[in-house]
């Protein structure tokens, strides 16, 4: 299977959700992020999207091998999500004059099953670190400046500052710090950062630093346990968004990988694997 069908079939199982209206990766999160059993890696880009769609009550996931090495087995009747694997590969030079090894991406399809998929699913008593929001927040890599309004949340790019109102204004604190997350994914797409905001030229644009925003957003949500704020006018998203998806494939791995960019520029300096 050659790279364009792997991600295609990811991203045909996501789209099916859109084309039903739901957003995959928007769920509770109290019991954390999709998460390798064995390395405690957090899944994230375009994995962390497809384990989303499952409705498994762990969160952590093993290969079929890793499962065998533990001396566990896969239930009957139980198939494993797909999730992409990549490494990079040392090729060595054919001929004396190629001295140094080649470097070359290797991508290969892969299938995770959940720990209640297993046999080790009641052996497994391990609970996954939640990290308190304003412990994450204090601790990212660079401070954004956050302004307080009574009406609204935005990112402004020109005067590069998060203005949103204060957490008493809102029914909970949980909507107050994942309405928060998304802007600081907006803010991370500045030109002095991650230069994202540079190709916002027409609605497309837009579109598509929404779907950055939301996706990082509910990344840093799961890290903390809490559920991601309802979205205004998500039918129109949706809606637009399955329109850029239909017209360019690689549209959703392209917005997942953006995300996940923002989310580690954020975390540089927290003591998270990602």
């Amino acid at each position: 299977m050659n790279r364009q069908e792997i991600f295609d079939r990811i991203t045909n199982q996501i789209k099916e959700k859109l084309e039903q209206g739901t957003l995959p990766w928007r769920r509770s999160w109290k019991t954390g992020i999709p998460m390798n059993l064995i390395s405690k890696r957090p899944y994230s880009g375009i994995n962390f999207l497809s384990l989303c769609t499952n409705d498994f009550p762990s969160p952590y996931y093993l290969t079929f091998l890793q499962c065998k090495q533990k001396g566990g087995s896969i239930n009957k009747g139980e198939h494993g999500s797909m999730i992409i694997y990549w490494a990079i590969k040392d090729v060595p030079g054919v001929d004396e004059s190629d001295k140094e090894p080649k470097r070359y991406p290797l991508l290969r399809l892969s299938r995770a099953f959940n720990l209640t998929q297993t046999s080790l699913n009641n052996s497994h008593s391990e609970t996954q670190v939640i990290i308190p929001c304003q412990e994450l927040l204090t601790g990212l890599f660079v401070q954004p400046v956050i302004k307080h309004n009574i009406r609204a949340c935005y990112y402004s790019p020109v005067e590069d500052y998060i203005s949103i109102p204060l957490i008493q204004d809102f029914d909970t604190a949980d909507e107050y710090y994942s309405s928060l997350f998304h802007e600081i994914i907006h803010w991370t797409g500045h030109p002095s950062r991650l230069s994202r905001l540079c190709a916002l030229k027409d609605e497309s644009g837009h579109a598509t630093e929404e779907l950055v925003a939301e996706l990082g957003a509910v990344y840093l949500c799961g890290l903390c346990g809490i559920d991601p704020a309802v979205i205004d006018n998500q039918a129109s998203y949706i809606e637009s968004w399955l329109t850029q998806i239909n017209a360019e494939p690689l549209h959703l791995i392209h917005a997942s990988l953006q995300a996940q960019k923002a989310v580690n520029y954020l975390l540089q300096s927290k003591d998270i694997i990602i």
